[in-house]
């Protein structure tokens, strides 16, 4: 045998040897990413059931729960913190006092977080964190957490709700499948409730703050409709009926705000009337059925382009149940489409969604072109 056939052999091997050492690599990140996971519920059952139920053109709108994260959804364990500044809630119901005859009328309100979240990241875990999350006053972040005056973006958010749209009045469905999505909204929802570790993303920034949040009376959920005032319906019936399981009570002097809260793109489709048949009439129902909006502004939103948006007529009428959110700096770029081209492009912005998310796209090859490397946190 020649020195250059001796050659060619020897690096042929090598090749061989190196290819088996990757394949080996990756089936042993995989492995990894599925022990990880392990702890997820799976929601093909989940995701079927609500499918072949409730997607039929004649079924009302409707929201089904997967998942709560407290036994007393959502119902709160603690009586919020009542701020006289923006008002007080007449008969707000906890767990403690449930069953209680002292008001006649109850209120819930309910911070929702609606999306296809294809995939979830941090931007729609702050969204929902601005809702309800106390948060540190102007000036007063030299001092120790005791000393600083907190305020929350929206008073006494009750429960918390990520619900996963069955289907998009704008968009379809590509990318990860609804079963893969409920999965990853149970990992964000778990990020949210459980994690209080603080990290930048979070608008809460001690963990006094986040036990005053209510963030832990959370749950996960889908819903059958794409428009917010279909969905506000929806929200309503499914809190009532929780609340009767849960209190043994009545229902029906129940009432139950839902606090949407969206990005400012979200915010102008829900005022253009090509979503709906009979426009004012719809828009004002949602708002005196309790229909709430919590918008967030992102980058190239001036406040001039917000002024000139909310000085409409049919959108200035309604101003008194519509709340501007601040989303913390480090989140106000992220996007789910920029996640997508993160992933497919293996660049570092895969770091805008929670570790185990990015450890469950990995794991299920979402959104990568073939042959991209696995990007870890």
């Amino acid at each position: 045998m020649g020195k250059d056939t001796a050659s060619g052999v020897v690096n042929c091997e090598a090749k061989a040897r190196a290819r088996a050492q990757t394949k080996e690599q990756q089936q042993a990140e995989i492995d990894l990413m599925s022990t990880l996971q392990c702890d997820t519920p799976l929601y093909d059952d989940f995701v079927g059931d609500f499918l072949s139920e409730y997607t039929d053109t004649e079924c009302r709108p409707t929201v089904m729960i997967a998942r709560r994260f407290c036994d007393t959804w959502p119902i709160p364990r603690e009586r919020p913190k009542e701020h006289s500044e923006h008002g007080i809630r007449q008969g707000a119901e906890t767990a403690s006092s449930k069953g209680s005859a002292t008001d006649t009328k109850h209120t819930i309100r309910i911070g929702i977080m609606d999306s296809s979240f294809n995939p979830p990241h941090y931007c729609h875990g702050a969204l929902m964190e601005c809702l309800g999350t106390m948060e540190l006053a102007a000036g007063d972040r030299g001092q120790k957490p005791k000393q600083q005056q907190q305020q929350a973006q929206v008073l006494d958010i009750d429960a918390f709700l990520l619900l996963l749209g069955s289907s998009n009045a704008d968009k379809e469905h590509t990318g990860a499948s609804l079963e893969q999505r409920m999965r990853m909204v149970d990992m964000l929802a778990t990020t949210i409730a459980q994690d209080t570790s603080a990290d930048t993303w979070h608008v809460w920034k001690c963990r006094e703050q986040f036990d005053q949040s209510n963030l832990h009376n959370l749950a996960i959920g889908m819903v059958n409709t794409p428009r917010f005032v279909d969905k506000c319906t929806a929200v309503a019936d499914a809190v009532r009926s929780e609340w009767t399981r849960i209190t043994g009570q009545d229902s029906t002097e129940l009432h139950v705000e839902c606090y949407f809260a969206m990005g400012w793109d979200t915010l102008i489709r829900f005022f253009d009337a090509k979503y709906y048949t009979d426009y004012a009439a719809e828009i004002n129902a949602f708002f005196a059925n309790g229909g709430r909006i919590a918008y967030a502004r992102r980058g190239g939103i001036s406040d001039h382009d917000v002024a000139a948006f909310l000085a409409r007529d049919d959108v200035h009428v309604h101003l008194g149940s519509v709340f501007e959110l601040t989303l913390p700096k480090r989140v106000r770029h992220i996007s789910s489409t920029d996640v997508r081209l993160a992933v497919r492009d293996s660049t570092q912005s895969v770091r805008d969604i929670p570790p185990r998310i990015l450890e469950f796209v990995n794991n299920c090859r979402l959104y990568r072109a073939p042959g991209k490397k696995v990007w870890t946190s």
